[in-house]
């Protein structure tokens, strides 16, 4: 399915650590250049952002990985270059309903067009009385068949913050999976997510002595702003639910260690570094190789 693909293709993107005029090409044009969208230091072109600004993609050997293409404020695509082909593409686009996020919907695109076999999710979300996520649905499909929907509940702690997902897969009216998605916070970031995984009874009761643990452990982060946080929240905890190393994106700051243990396999653990503007944005990686880009607002 394609959150094992997109998996991959999110570490290697953390690892190797898309708004906008609506010129931005769709798929990502690797040789433009947008001199209006650039923050400082770090290599990155344009003048110098003082103010409010926004993401507007983010680069690696000078190829863009991902790009998000908004008008002011608003996140109207994200568009993210996958490693498996040449010009392949996750396109993940965004509905909005009375000024919140309440659809996105996340394709393939592989030169210029969509494949037959194109994997894809269709989300659809609802919010409390407070303007908190209390539900999400799912439909993925393989082409145009549905394989398989799923339903999510949240919870959250008193201070407001997100510390559960639970979602039921479900094949027609008949549950089939659960995955528990258990979030520690640690003052404004993500410390930990653990992910269990396993059988439900045909009526959706989580068997849990079926469960497969995988813990993404996002151990320490810097004290500057997170450029995805220029972004909405939102469009990020259905990015998370993709692929969930991407929860780390949902913190203040910026993470500099993490490690992932898939049930009983070894640890995979990984650093990051940064470089910064006056402003405490992160312009680059230190050795350049990847770069932030952002928008004045």
């Amino acid at each position: 399915m394609i959150r094992n693909l997109l998996k991959g293709a999110s570490a290697l993107l953390l690892c190797l650590m898309f708004s906008c005029d609506n010129t931005t090409a769709d798929p990502i044009n690797q040789n433009n250049n947008n001199n209006n969208s650039g923050g400082t230091g770090g290599g990155t072109t344009g003048p110098t952002i003082t103010g409010p600004r926004i993401l507007h993609k983010i680069t690696a050997n000078n190829s863009t990985t991902e790009e998000f293409v908004t008008n002011g404020n608003v996140l109207q695509k994200a568009i993210y270059r996958e490693d498996s082909a040449p010009n392949s593409f996750v396109i993940a686009n965004v509905t909005y309903t009375s000024g919140k996020i309440s659809k996105v919907k996340i394709g393939q695109e592989i030169n210029g067009a969509v494949p037959a076999n194109n994997l894809g999710y269709d989300f659809n979300i609802t919010y409390d009385s407070n303007g908190k996520i209390n539900n999400t649905t799912c439909s993925a499909t393989l082409g145009t068949l549905v394989t398989y929907n799923s339903e999510y509940a949240y919870t959250y702690d008193g201070s407001g913050k997100m510390t559960k997902i639970v979602e039921k897969k479900k094949n027609g009216t008949t549950y089939t999976h659960f995955t528990n998605y258990n979030i520690t916070n640690t003052g404004d970031n993500i410390t930990k997510m653990v992910s269990e995984t396993g059988l439900t009874s045909d009526s959706g009761v989580p068997d849990m002595s079926s469960a497969m643990t995988t813990t993404y452990n996002f151990s320490t982060y810097d004290t500057k702003i997170n450029p995805y946080t220029t972004l909405p929240k939102t469009f990020f905890v259905i990015w998370s639910l993709v692929h969930p190393l991407n929860f780390s994106q949902l913190s203040n700051n910026n993470l500099t260690s993490f490690s992932i243990q898939y049930g009983s396999t070894p640890i995979v653990a990984s650093g990051l570094t940064y470089l910064y503007d006056s402003m405490n944005y992160p312009t680059s990686d230190q050795s350049q190789a990847k770069k932030y880009i952002y928008k004045a607002l």
